[in-house]
């Protein structure tokens, strides 16, 4: 937002960006126009004096991706962020987003305090107290229930909290009894892990793109904003730019990762399966398929199925799916199918990609398994350049007390037989279950890093509930900013920004091999705030029971001198100067699956044989009470008994194969799947319809939503670095859909779906589908400060902040969640976050 860059600064830049071109050293990459060799990270100097400022290496928080990074500290303040060039994830980089994290630090409208409600929830009206009060008061509450005999009226629900923070805060909510716990990760990616979790076990895919040749996406902005983004979009980037490889993306829009593949094919929202069945239907028929795969997966009732049996019943399940059938449903010409198909099958090795556009649909959880087919059929699954299994840290840290038998509401997993696997909760229900009350309510609600009012749909009744005392008696958030939903809490704790805080990070790795790497904070806490972390740990001990660590930085410490690999390259200290560590001896993990089992194993005391699925697993670890007991109810059927799996026989061998972590598959890659045969679901990947989108009316339109590079879900509009670059999101339309309802470019109109409407400016364009209206997530905060919302928070910090007199924009956008409905995956419970039906019309 600075105005004092001069006409002379720029001849100077320019000259600069000159000299260094007329060198003509060579680079590794040439992404960048010409060949450009700039000098690795790690120093930076004070413009004004050329002192060199302090380095301190760290990891972001600003996004899932948590990357590695090393900022720079002049003078007691943090004044610069960038890559961490010692990474092999990041390799140096981090995004927009990472680099305006110290917006959030120094953020004017910062919660320094612990503050009390003393108005109507809602009001705005707060009293400072202290944090000596402010846990005596929570601490008695939570005595009072645990006392009681019902610890599980404290509920617990979370956004953002992975890696050391997930252990601690865990650690606590087991020692204090209750099970009352929520995520936030069915509005983000749990239909897709689940329906990994169904195929191949564990959940968490990554894309090999440094080896791949071919690049099949649907439905990801993976070169914007994806889950593990800049690992990711820096090796797609070079794997475009340098090796030439091909990118094709089906996606309703023209998004900056369609908008750089090679080719963007339009289809309608909610299609994308009926694509990739016809996809499968075209390569089975041409016989492009890997049949040595087919030994490792499950394609009939019969585990010990051959591969000809195998192939057969796949063509007879796919025959149907022909690319004309495909075409009448998704708009993309059956032509245009067919040569993907063949292209993409003839190309090895090739990488399949998706995440929300096609996954966060009432048929998610089937297009992530037909994904899944579609890799598998190619044997493109695990293998370089392929779609891999994720690989991540392994950390080994303090594991505290014992925790007692815990307690719990069912308030997580969504409505009674509504959803079939929710493996990653329903958390976007919450609130409903709760004002229903029929699986009870909590006496105590504490939400950390989630805000879910605004994350969640049906807004306005998220409100109505969070106000209502007789529902929810007592309410505590612990953040750093006045968002949405803190605004209604009754007790607020300050927490710190995450350049505040000590922890480790556990991220997956594209280079297929583990990267250990911590965060530390570059600044002490500003005013009173206290990182969560550390909050818990005293409220254990104010309850009577101790975690076995005293601060977050202990937890860590101790944590690197017990992990392996850490602790013998230096430790604590190591990871404080260096930050990151990765063994230099490890080789990437590809073909996991083909690993045997040793006899061993299979012989040890309590394992047996299912028959049914050819799965040795171990009844004792599952806490069976007999042997024969766990004959009689069988692997699949006994609850847990994925806990205990050991080995998968296939022929005379036994494999490690695709471990069960969550619902208990087999070990075979299971495109067959026993466990949703069991819920009534077809056992194969079979196309599944959108209701609403069936009942459509002429003039109806789909609403979809998407995120855009610079922000970050509902966090980051309060960085103003941002907010300038992104404060309006208005309404994109296509040409021909907007002369239908007589709407041109710049009108006002009104979105209004079944649960809820807001109104916005229509943005005309060619770049999407037609019967689509698509508006960015982000935008419309009415609070979370100035720089977000145009509104200052009740009790703003007084941080000097002389850019909010730079502050031009008065639009800061609006909020599509006021009219999508929290309507979960049948399977899965993920949030449908584009099948909403809405009528569009001039304000």
């Amino acid at each position: 937002m600075r105005r004092d860059i001069t006409r002379r600064d720029l001849i100077k830049l320019a000259a600069a960006s000159a000299a260094v071109l007329a060198t003509g050293k060579a680079t590794v990459s040439r992404a960048l126009a010409g060949t450009v060799d700039f000098a690795e990270g790690g120093q930076d100097f004070s413009p004004k004096t050329g002192t060199e400022r302090k380095k301190i290496a760290s990891a972001c928080w600003t996004c899932v991706t948590r990357d590695a990074m090393v900022g720079y500290v002049e003078d007691g303040r943090l004044v610069k962020l960038e890559g961490q060039p010692n990474s092999i994830r990041g390799l140096g980089k981090i995004c927009a987003k990472g680099a305006a994290g110290i917006n959030q630090l120094y953020d004017p409208d910062r919660i320094l305090h612990p503050m009390k409600r003393v108005g109507k929830r809602g009001e705005g009206k707060w009293k400072r107290i202290s944090w000596d009060a402010a846990l005596n008061e929570l601490t008695g509450r939570l005595k009072k229930l645990r006392d009681a005999g019902r610890p599980e009226k404290f509920m617990f629900q979370f956004g953002r909290m992975k890696a050391s923070q997930d252990k601690i805060v865990q650690a606590f909510l087991g020692g204090y009894g209750t099970k009352t716990i929520a995520n936030h990760t069915s509005i983000c990616e749990g239909g897709k892990w689940t329906a990994q979790e169904l195929t191949w076990g564990g959940h968490y895919d990554n894309w090999d793109f440094d080896h791949t040749k071919y690049v099949l996406n649907f439905g990801s902005a993976c070169l914007e904003n994806h889950t593990n983004h800049i690992p990711v979009a820096t090796r797609l980037m070079a794997a475009i730019a340098d090796r030439k490889v091909k990118m094709v993306t089906f996606d309703v829009r023209v998004s900056h990762t369609a908008a750089k593949s090679t080719e963007w094919v339009p289809v309608k929202p909610g299609t994308d399966q009926a694509v990739i069945l016809a996809m499968c239907q075209v390569i089975m028929k041409a016989g492009l398929i890997d049949r040595k795969f087919f030994k490792f997966m499950k394609v009939t009732a019969d585990p010990d199925a051959s591969t000809d049996a195998k192939v057969a019943a796949l063509k007879k399940h796919l025959a149907k799916y022909t690319p004309q059938w495909a075409a009448k449903i998704s708009g993309v010409p059956a032509a245009k199918i067919k040569s993907i198909a063949l292209e993409f099958a003839k190309t090895k090795p090739a990488c399949l990609v998706s995440y929300r556009g096609a996954i966060a649909h009432y048929n998610g959880n089937e297009t992530e398994r037909a994904c899944q087919m579609l890799a598998g059929i190619t044997g493109n699954i695990d293998n370089p350049g392929g779609r891999c299994k994720a690989v991540g840290a392994g950390w080994t840290y303090p594991k505290g007390p014992k925790k007692p038998k815990g307690r719990g509401l069912d308030l997580a997993d969504g409505f009674p037989g509504q959803t079939a696997y929710p493996t990653h909760h329903v958390s976007h229900q919450v609130l409903k279950l709760i004002k229903d009350g029929r699986n009870g309510r909590p006496e105590i609600y504490m939400w950390y890093c989630y805000n879910p009012v605004y994350a969640n749909g049906e807004v306005q009744e998220n409100i109505d509930i969070l106000k209502d005392e007789s529902l929810l008696p007592y309410t505590v958030c612990s953040d750093a900013y006045y968002g949405e939903s803190t605004a209604l809490a009754d007790l607020i704790l300050p927490n710190p920004s995450y350049l505040e805080w000590w922890g480790w990070e556990d991220m997956v790795s594209p280079a297929q091999i583990a990267e250990f790497y911590i965060r530390q904070p570059f600044v002490k806490p500003l005013g009173e705030s206290r990182d969560f972390n550390n909050v818990v740990i005293e409220l254990a001990k104010r309850l009577g029971f101790s975690l076995g660590y005293n601060s977050t930085e202990e937890f860590l410490k101790k944590s690197c001198e017990m992990t392996p690999g850490v602790k013998e390259a230096g430790g604590f200290e190591y990871m404080k100067k260096h930050g990151v560590w990765h063994d230099p001896k490890a080789k990437p993990a590809y073909y996991t699956y083909k690993k045997e089992i040793s006899k061993a194993a299979v012989k040890a005391d309590g394992v047996i044989l299912d028959k049914a699925t050819q799965v040795y697993w171990n009844w004792k670890k599952v806490n069976v009470k007999s042997e024969a007991e766990a004959r009689k109810t069988g692997y699949t059927k006994t609850k847990g008994a994925f806990k205990g799996y050991v080995g998968q026989k296939i022929g005379n061998k036994v494999y490690q194969v695709f471990k069960p972590d969550a619902v208990n598959k087999s070990g075979y890659f299971e495109l067959y799947s026993e466990l949703l045969k069991i819920k009534g679901f077809p056992p194969l990947p079979t196309f599944m319809a959108i209701p609403e989108h069936q009942r459509m009316g002429s003039d109806d339109l789909i609403l979809t939503t998407y995120k855009v590079p610079v922000m970050t879900h509902s966090r980051t509009a309060n960085c103003k670095w941002l907010s300038e670059i992104y404060h309006d999101n208005p309404a994109k339309i296509n040409t021909e859909t907007a002369k239908k309802l007589g709407i041109k470019d710049g009108a006002r109109i009104k979105i209004k779906s079944a649960v809820g409407e807001f109104t916005t400016t229509a943005n005309v364009i060619e770049a999407i589908v037609p019967g689509v209206v698509a508006v960015s997530h982000h935008r419309g905060h009415w609070e979370y400060g100035r720089y977000a919302s145009g509104k200052k928070t009740p009790f703003a910090s007084g941080i000097d902040d002389p850019d909010l007199k730079l502050m031009w924009w008065k639009n800061h956008g609006v909020h599509p969640n006021w009219a999508i409905p929290n309507s979960p995956d049948p399977i899965n419970g993920m949030m449908r976050w584009f099948d909403t039906v809405v009528q569009v019309t001039r304000a």
